[in-house]
Order: structure tokens, then C-alpha cells, then sequence
């Protein structure tokens, strides 16, 4: 299972401190993320108006594994039950990498899903992402960033008490 949150830097709390440029992401979803992390276990804080869509695209698993929770909000898997799916997971690869990695690497069909992941992690890598791992990793991030809702006022609210 391939956990990328160690790479993100933490302040003396344990929140993690995300800058205004949001590592690659927009400001708006590292925003959202930085308020919900200090949140409860499930990362919903009680009385919260958003979807489940929402606290999936927000949360850490689902920006490390993107693919993943883009097919689990596309089943309207509830938010607890997608987010431990998206835990215990190995990152997910687009149709088109699976496609493109088959033509290119001999015994693709024989790799489990961690070693196929670090196959075309690296194929990407070393071949100017003639794979699309990285592409698609991005373009699934995008696609989350449309399923974070806008601000309430219970969001306001637990701010303050914090």
C-alpha cells in the first residue's frame, strides 16, 4: 500500500500545514483539507451539512489515491465506508495507463496491483509519462476538486471553536 501523507510537512500539533499554493492543487481544495483534518475520526465534524461526495474528495486518501475514489463516489459509496476502502488500498491506475502499460511491459497480466503501480510509476518516469500515470493522477485530482462544496456555516463555526 503506497501512503504519501509522510511528505507533507507538520506543525507542532499534528495539523498538517498546507501553503496557499496548496502543493500543486488549488488553494481552495488545500484550504478545505487543512479545516477537516482536525475534524473527528471519520472526518466529519458532527452536524456538517456536505455530501458524502464531498468529505471523499477531501480527504487524504482519496489525493492519494484519486482513481480510486472518483469510481467510489461514482458508486455513492458512503464517505466511512470509501475512505477505508481508499486506506487499505494500492493506488489505482486510469484505463489508459492499464492499456498502455500492457502493450509495453511483458507479463503485465502476471503483476499484482502494487508491482503494476510501481511499473508505471516508473515507466512514466523514465519515458516522459508516455504511460500517463502522472497525467491521469492529475487529471483525477482535478476531477475530486469539483466535488468540494463551498463553505457553510457550520464550517465557520467549528473554525472558531478551534
Amino acid at each position: 500500500m503506497y501512503d504519501f501523507s509522510h511528505l507533507s510537512p507538520k506543525v507542532n500539533t499534528g495539523i498538517p500545514l498546507y501553503s496557499a499554493r496548496g502543493y500543486g492543487s488549488s488553494s481552495r481544495y488545500a484550504a478545505v483539507v487543512a479545516v477537516y483534518d482536525a475534524g473527528t475520526d471519520d472526518n466529519k465534524p458532527a452536524g456538517s451539512q456536505h455530501s458524502d461526495a464531498h468529505w471523499i474528495a477531501v480527504s487524504r486518501e482519496a489525493k492519494n489515491n484519486p482513481v480510486l475514489a472518483l469510481k467510489l463516489i461514482k458508486r455513492a459509496e458512503p464517505h466511512q465506508k470509501a475512505i477505508s476502502i481508499l486506506a487499505a488500498s494500492n493506488r489505482h491506475l486510469s484505463e489508459f495507463t492499464k492499456r498502455k502499460m500492457a502493450n509495453v511491459c511483458p507479463g503485465w497480466e502476471c503483476l499484482d496491483t502494487e508491482d503494476r503501480n510501481m511499473e508505471a510509476f516508473i515507466y512514466g518516469s523514465t519515458h516522459d509519462d508516455a504511460s500517463g500515470y502522472f497525467a491521469g493522477i492529475k487529471a483525477a485530482n482535478q476531477a475530486l476538486e469539483k466535488y468540494v462544496e463551498p463553505w457553510n456555516v457550520e464550517d465557520f463555526r467549528s473554525i472558531q471553536v478551534r
